[in-house]
C-alpha cells in the first residue's frame, strides 16, 4: 500500500472517527508534558472512573482509572484506530456498498470495546507509577522545598515538584492563603491536609 493510499485509508470511514481522536488527545498528552495543564483541570473530575459502576468490572477496564487521562485516551484510540483499519481492509475486500456501510456502523462499539481491553491491558503494568498512595506512603516532605509544576497553585489544587534523596517527587498541593503562587515559583512544604489528601506549600 503506498502512503498516499494508507492516509487516504485513514481519513476514510470508519477508521477517521478513532483516527481524528487520536490525534487530538496525543498532541493535548504531548502538551500537558510541558505545560501540566490537564492533571490540573481535572484532578476533581472522576472521568473515566469505573470502580464505583455496578458491574463495571464486566463492561470497562478500571485500570483506565488508574491512569492519567489522556494517556488512556491515547492508548485507547490509537488502539482503535490500528483494528478499525485493518478490519475495514479486510471487509472491502469482502463486500461493498450498503452492506459495507452498514458493516463499518456496526463495528464502532465493537472496535471502541476491544481497544478498551487491549489498552487496559498495556497500560496495566505502568499503573503502580501512578499510585500516589503507594509511591509516598513512608515519605515524609514537610519542611522540604521545591518548585511549582502546575500553572498554578490554589486553595483547591495544584502541582510542585520536590527533591528528597536525590530524586524528585511531583506532588498534588494546596495554598494556605490567597497569594498566588505560580508556575516556577519556590515553595516549602508546611503540612499534609490529610482530609484533601494533599501537601500544604507556601509561597519562600
Amino acid at each position: 500500500m503506498a502512503l498516499g493510499e494508507f492516509f487516504e485509508a485513514l481519513m476514510a470511514f470508519p477508521t477517521n472517527v478513532f483516527f481524528f481522536p487520536f490525534i487530538l488527545f496525543l498532541l493535548i498528552l504531548l502538551l500537558d508534558l510541558i505545560f501540566n495543564v490537564v492533571e490540573g483541570l481535572t484532578a476533581d473530575l472522576d472521568i473515566l472512573e469505573f470502580d464505583d459502576i455496578p458491574g463495571s468490572g464486566l463492561l470497562l477496564p478500571p485500570v483506565l482509572s488508574k491512569v492519567p487521562l489522556m494517556m488512556a485516551l491515547s492508548v485507547s484510540f490509537f488502539c482503535a484506530t490500528v483494528i478499525s483499519f485493518y478490519l475495514t481492509d479486510f471487509l472491502q475486500s469482502w463486500v461493498q456498498g450498503t452492506v459495507l456501510l452498514i458493516l463499518n456502523v456496526v463495528s464502532i462499539p465493537i472496535v471502541a470495546y476491544i481497544a478498551l481491553a487491549i489498552s487496559a491491558w498495556v497500560l496495566k503494568p505502568l499503573t503502580p507509577l501512578f499510585d500516589k498512595k503507594k509511591a509516598f506512603a513512608e515519605m515524609d516532605f514537610i519542611g522540604l522545598k521545591g518548585r511549582v509544576h502546575s500553572s498554578i497553585v490554589t486553595p483547591e489544587r495544584g502541582e510542585v515538584m520536590v527533591l528528597h534523596k536525590g530524586s524528585e517527587f511531583l506532588l498534588d498541593a494546596i495554598n494556605q492563603d490567597d497569594t498566588p503562587i505560580n508556575y516556577g515559583d519556590e515553595i516549602i512544604i508546611v503540612y499534609k491536609d490529610k482530609a484533601a489528601n494533599r501537601y500544604v506549600v507556601a509561597k519562600k
